[in-house]
């Protein structure tokens, strides 16, 4: 009884902690609205916080984070979430914030956040009440009322982390994401801990749970127990992680699990494709090449045979090495499923592209260009053209000099020299489009317009010699950008090909 008690008072530290009001950087357009429940037969006010991005009458819709003790919740979460999104770890979510109900300044958060009457807790017991409540008149209320669309998180503290954890087992359907940080598990004899083990096994699929907690009550709140019953008993459809955070309080431990809690439903986001690079070569039998991912990823993984990976398949890393032929697929797993990110490329088995001697009557120093002016949509014939300027890309030589910054395209001629046999990896980066052409061989098409810089990469196997190389570029608007790169065999990084090994007639 006397551990009880201590626990007990130790979830009450919240109502007298610190409770301030984080305003710095949320730009967050709040709306305080209230709503009669017939349910629980009283008025509750909410806190609607829009994202700062939303216009009226755009039709724009968000995910919507519901936040009980939302008195408390709104001085933190809002701040947390808008620094998580402006990193971009996020999208825009709009948030409700719940405030308690106070009756002759009694917090009645115990009878909404209680599942069951207890004895040595007079107000204990209303949770069921709360959650229908918020099924059958808050949430279609927010629905209709605000920009929502219709996929929901709940957040809760304390006792109101054992009220989403409630919410998960009795009510799943309800929300898709349940964060709660340092629950209060113990209570009831470890009730929510037993309802857990009984209806885990029955969860609808595709639910995220993130539970955080401190490593000094890790026990004495019962998260060591709830985490058993979760590794025992959860389905595998249920994607849920614990985090642990050393030397926080009860209070303090909400601004890194809430951080991370939100990084974890969102994980992923916004699922564009991975970024790697070789994208696409040609292999010769038994010489692996090596592949290069750009970005971090949670979990990351890759299959050679054409086939979409999943769990089992193996790992990407930071680099990892492929023999061709290869049907190359990279995906990255976010938390929910919604931000997995597929790229696809192919390896061919071939030969070493040829190289020719030393051209006669070349000159070191940079390649030949040819200037045009014209309004194109994809790269022109050149053939057709006649140049408004011609020269050499010499040291002296800026594409951002060029007389236009719009609307003109390049022609870059001339041969580049390998010094040494291997695989080399070229890059092509544009907005708007660009193609490369290497001993007369069309090695990547890059062409169409941009909305941004779109970078393509391609291996070749290449021998000590000299190649024919052309580059096409066209630009529309001023947003222009361009570069070619390559990779040299042994080298770490990609270079700008020295001007010594670039030549012109």
């Amino acid at each position: 009884m006397k551990k009880n008690t201590l626990l007990r008072l130790l979830t009450l530290i919240i109502i007298f902690g610190i409770q301030f009001n984080f305003v710095l950087g949320q730009n967050l357009n709040e709306v305080k609205d209230s709503i009669y429940s017939d349910i629980l037969k009283e008025q509750r006010s909410i806190r609607v916080f829009l994202p700062e991005t939303y216009k009226p009458g755009t039709g724009e819709k968000y995910e919507t984070i519901y936040l009980t003790d939302g008195e408390w919740a709104a001085g933190v979460f809002p701040f947390i979430n808008n620094f998580a999104r402006n990193e971009k770890f996020i999208p825009h979510v709009m948030l409700v914030a719940l405030p308690n109900r106070y009756i002759e300044k009694a917090n009645q958060r115990d009878r909404d956040l209680l599942p069951v009457h207890v004895a040595d807790n007079t107000l204990s017991g209303g949770a069921d009440k709360y959650l229908s409540f918020l099924k059958n008149e808050l949430i279609p209320y927010i629905n209709k009322t605000y920009p929502a669309n219709g996929t929901n998180a709940l957040y809760g503290h304390s006792y109101g982390g054992l009220f989403c954890m409630y919410a998960l087992l009795t009510e799943p359907q309800l929300f898709e994401s349940y964060l709660a940080t340092d629950p209060s598990f113990w209570w009831n004899k470890d009730f929510v801990i037993r309802l857990a083990s009984e209806r885990l096994e029955t969860l609808p699929p595709d639910k995220l749970l993130w539970i955080a907690g401190i490593e000094s009550t890790y026990k004495g709140m019962g998260i060591n127990r709830m985490d058993s019953v979760l590794k025992l008993k959860a389905p595998k459809s249920l994607k849920w992680k614990i985090g642990l955070f050393p030397n926080e309080t009860h209070n303090s431990v909400r601004f890194k699990a809430i951080y991370d809690g939100l990084k974890f439903s969102y994980s992923g986001y916004p699922g564009t494709p991975p970024v790697y690079h070789p994208m696409n070569g040609i292999l010769l039998k038994d010489k692996p090449a090596m592949i290069y991912i750009m970005n971090q990823y949670s979990d990351l993984r890759y299959s050679i045979d054409g086939t979409d990976p999943d769990d089992k398949s193996p790992k990407a890393g930071q680099k990892f090495t492929i023999t061709g032929p290869a049907q190359l697929v990279l995906k990255s797993f976010s938390s929910s499923g919604k931000f997995d990110g597929v790229a696809k490329g192919i390896f061919e088995l071939g030969d070493v592209l040829p190289s020719i001697p030393m051209p006669k009557k070349v000159s070191a120093g940079g390649l030949k260009y040819s200037y045009y002016e014209g309004s194109w949509d994809k790269l022109p014939d050149f053939k057709n053209l006649k140049p408004v300027s011609t020269g050499v890309t010499d040291s002296l030589f800026q594409i951002n000099k060029l007389p236009s910054k719009t609307n003109f395209a390049c022609l870059f001629e001339g041969y580049i020299e390998i010094v040494s046999d291997g695989y080399y990896l070229f890059a092509l980066g544009s907005n708007d489009g660009s193609r490369l052409y290497l001993g007369n061989k069309l090695v990547i098409d890059n062409d169409g317009l941009k909305k941004e810089e779109s970078m393509m990469s391609f291996l070749l196997p290449l021998q000590k010699g000299f190649y024919p190389l052309r580059i096409e570029y066209f630009q529309k608007d001023e947003s222009f950008s361009f570069s070619l790169v390559y990779l040299i065999p042994n080298a770490d990084n990609p270079t700008n090909i020295p001007a010594k090994f670039q030549y012109h007639k």
